[in-house]
């Protein structure tokens, strides 16, 4: 058995040991990787992979997802069908091939003794987030989801300090509780929250979202992270197709590559103004 660096970049085949769905509209992958990489590898929460499919059947580009969990040859994805590729992923069964590049990216922060997280994920940015939570997570720390209604919410893969926010207040398990609403706004009237801990937002999700968690944390004087979901198609920062706008004493924003930069940013080096206004591109 080979041991690999901790935290280090691969570039293996993996093969599918599950892949089904957790909620109406997000589904979980599970790839083994190659057997010599059962030792010390891992990843940090906040980190993607690059995933394609091998051979005739790969894409031009490979498509990012953040890592939801790595348990020793076995990485977690949890993903939504948006595009050929997803699909593609989608149509996956035990025992095909899916070619794995990661862990890549900056993570999360991890927090000091007298801080606290405020998680927040929407939709299919749980996996970083909910992923953090697993691996650092302490008493003191919070999680909130926000989901489209209570059948798109993956309440089995809620495990520890979660409250869950929904568009529309319909399909909600009898044994579960939702609030009705943006996701910030349950974070904003939480309570709970006023203590003697100094917060700390760490985010994902749509941009839309990320704006307003960025916009609550600067109007509580919280710090605050969050992890841009971009169209990343190399993973090296060489294709530039993910440029994030961050800010830049002389020229006032600058283009960050968000696979190499990111993708987790401080929520005050991002351009909010100048995120999100351009057209995204278009891939195979």
């Amino acid at each position: 058995m080979n041991t690999v660096p901790e935290n280090a970049t691969l570039r293996v085949d993996g093969v599918v040991t599950a892949n089904g769905s957790v909620s109406s509209g997000l589904l979980k992958l599970d790839l083994e990787l190659s057997s010599d990489l059962l030792d010390g590898a891992h990843f940090l929460p906040g980190q993607f992979a690059m995933l394609n499919l091998p051979g005739s059947r790969g894409f031009v580009f490979s498509r990012p997802f953040s890592i939801y969990d790595w348990q020793g040859p076995v990485v977690s994805f949890l993903y939504r069908v948006v595009g050929i590729g997803t699909a593609a992923l989608n149509e996956l069964g035990p025992g095909e091939k899916v070619t794995f590049l990661g862990p890549l990216g900056q993570p999360f922060p991890q927090l000091a003794d007298d801080q606290a997280a405020i998680l927040i994920g929407g939709g299919v940015g749980l996996p970083p987030v909910a992923s953090w939570l697993q691996r650092w997570g302490r008493a003191q720390d919070r999680g909130y989801f926000g989901a489209r209604d209570g059948a798109d919410v993956p309440w089995g893969q809620l495990q520890g300090s979660w409250q869950v926010s929904v568009d529309e207040a319909v399909k909600i398990p009898e044994d579960q509780v939702a609030f009705r609403g943006r996701v910030t706004d349950l974070v904003d009237q939480d309570q709970s929250l006023d203590d003697s801990f100094r917060r700390v937002v760490l985010a994902c999700g749509p941009i839309p979202m990320l704006k307003a968690a960025a916009a609550l944390a600067d109007a509580r004087g919280w710090d605050c992270f969050v992890s841009l979901e971009e169209h990343m198609g190399c993973g090296y920062g060489a294709c530039k197709g993910c440029v994030v706008p961050v800010t830049d004493p002389e020229q006032g924003y600058r283009n960050a590559t968000c696979c190499q930069e990111g993708p987790v940013f401080s929520a005050s080096d991002v351009v909010w103004d100048r995120y999100g206004v351009s057209p995204l591109p278009t891939v195979e």
